[in-house]
């Protein structure tokens, strides 16, 4: 059963969401959440994690609360590839001590846990390519000029998965034509993310997550288009993932 982490009420512009194949984690009360995620935050949201099975669809609501992934990922108990669908790397150095955040998660990751053997980067901006070093082979990318440049084929021929997946999808990966986030956006186009898993259901899943929402389509009346926009792009995501488990 996939799970819907409800921060910000976005999530309840979506009718399909409302069905009961969904399991909602109210997480709006929450302080210490935004971007950044404190001790005693963490310390909630690993108790509301432990109550739903790892390997299923996540919904993690916008890219503000990616740090979830890193979260998900502590619960996996055996070597593992993480793939990362997301316009930016989310390898910056942690700014405030060890405090983890939406744009480091994936650093702390590799920093802390011994069982992630292997990142895979798709769609990174590639302004943003030197957050990546510092990892040898252990870090690969796939950069947002190779997705606009290559054959997606080709591209999917490169990715080298040496052991089961867990999947992070952050939609700003996307081109604005597929849906609206709250940060700048990429280049992927839906055949392209389509074809990608598909590939990846050749491998064991662990799991998947997605972020990647607009809160402000709740509030702003020029934003009433877009969650229609958005209803339709997550409701095909839901199809193209359930599928997998």
């Amino acid at each position: 059963m996939p799970s819907v982490f409800n921060f910000t009420h976005v999530y309840e512009a979506y009718a399909f969401m409302q069905d009961e194949a969904f399991n909602w984690v109210d997480c709006t009360q929450m302080e210490g959440t935004d971007c950044y995620c404190d001790t005693e935050a963490e310390k909630q949201l690993k108790g509301l994690m432990a109550n739903q099975p790892l390997e299923a669809v996540h919904w993690i609501d916008s890219g503000d609360y990616h740090y979830l992934s890193k979260l998900w990922t502590d619960r996996i108990t055996e070597t593992f590839t993480l793939v990362v669908l997301d316009h930016h790397p989310d390898m910056q150095r942690p700014m405030f001590g060890e405090l983890l955040s939406c744009g480091s998660w994936v650093r702390v990751a590799l920093e802390q846990n011994p069982l992630l053997r292997q990142v895979w980067l798709i769609g990174v901006d590639d302004k943003l390519m030197e957050e990546t070093s510092g990892f040898g082979d252990k870090v690969r990318v796939v950069s947002e000029s190779d997705l606009l440049r290559q054959p997606t084929d080709k591209i999917i021929e490169t990715l080298q998965i040496d052991f089961p997946v867990y999947l992070s999808i952050d939609k700003d990966v996307m081109t604005l034509n597929e849906c609206s986030t709250n940060w700048d956006q990429g280049s992927m186009s839906w055949q392209q993310l389509e074809a990608l898993l598909k590939h990846l259901k050749q491998h064991k899943v662990l799991g998947i997550d997605i972020c990647g929402e607009e809160p402000k389509i709740l509030t702003e009346c020029c934003y009433g288009q877009d969650a229609k926009f958005n209803a339709k792009f997550n409701e095909g995501l839901y199809n193209l993932t359930k599928e997998i488990f």
